[in-house]
């Protein structure tokens, strides 16, 4: 059996878990907890890899920071003009991400412009924030966008979040091989026959729309984790991209599943307990690397 088959399977695995441990164990592992952590997993289990592959790592980075100033222009502009906060900052961060990702494919140098795109959003997510919080009166807190509390997920943000899961696992499940080859071969592609606009269009649209998703539901910093971590894991060990995405997605869903049963038991949050749950599957993943080799 090959690796990847097998990380397939461990993967396959993760969902049946999480379904028998809400049902026996539902204290712990609240379905609507669970489909919002699991989800959110899985749609940056497959993401992550392509972004790794794409040499886009340093602007996965910035991701959450467009994320951040966009929940903040949609409070704003729903208090200013009405309509769903939700749906203001899918919109402006769509137009961020667009933005950001023309000017790397015209030629900019990823790192530098991405660093003052970084810089740029940061600076306005405070000025956004401060005028917010000075002039209008917030049912929920700045600190809840920041840290986030996927305890307080509703039905609703469970099924947006499932929804947006299975509609992103089976956008990129169907096209991960054409997003790889893209970021590998750049013109090549294009050469090839490939219509790598189209590609780039949507890969650029799921960015924006799952990121401003992802930082409604469950904030900035696991918004931060679940980008970065997971398909960096993922990269370290995998000899071909099915491979990485399949591990990248098995150390982000059960990192997301142990996670969530740690917060709950100690009583700390599980946004920082699936985060360390990455990040110590990282440093073994990266520890046994260079032990035993691959």
């Amino acid at each position: 059996m090959k690796i990847e088959d097998i990380y397939l399977s461990m993967l396959g695995l993760s969902i049946p878990l999480a379904i028998i441990l809400s049902i026996s164990y539902p204290s712990y592992f609240n379905p609507i907890w669970m489909t919002v952590l699991l989800g959110s997993a899985l749609i940056y289990g497959i993401i992550g890899p392509i972004l790794s592959a794409k040499n886009l790592l340093f602007l996965a980075g910035s991701i959450p920071h467009s994320a951040l100033l966009s929940a903040s222009m949609g409070i704003l502009l729903s208090m200013m003009i009405s309509g769903s906060n939700l749906v203001w900052s899918i919109i402006f961060n769509v137009i961020l991400i667009f933005t950001i990702g023309l000017v790397i494919h015209r030629g900019g140098d990823p790192n530098k412009y991405t660093s003052i795109f970084i810089g740029t959003t940061a600076s306005l997510t405070v000025i956004v924030l401060y005028y917010i919080t000075n002039h209008f009166y917030l049912l929920t807190s700045v600190e809840s966008i920041l840290l986030g509390d996927p305890l307080l997920s509703t039905r609703s943000d469970a099924i947006l979040i499932f929804v947006l899961a299975a509609i992103t696992l089976l956008f990129f499940g169907l096209t991960y091989k054409e997003h790889i080859y893209i970021g590998i071969t750049g013109e090549e592609a294009k050469l090839a026959g490939l219509r790598t606009e189209i590609y780039e269009f949507f890969f650029y649209l799921f960015l924006g729309i799952t990121s401003a998703t992802l930082m409604k539901i469950v904030g900035f910093i696991l918004t931060h984790v679940f980008i970065l971590i997971p398909g960096a894991a993922g990269s370290l060990v995998a000899r071909k991209s099915k491979e990485a995405i399949a591990l990248s997605m098995n150390i982000a869903a059960y990192s997301a599943i142990i996670g969530l049963f740690l917060g709950v038991f100690f009583n700390l949050s599980p946004s920082g307990t699936t985060g360390i749950c990455m990040i110590a599957i990282y440093i073994v993943i990266n520890v046994a690397k260079k032990v035993y080799g691959r």
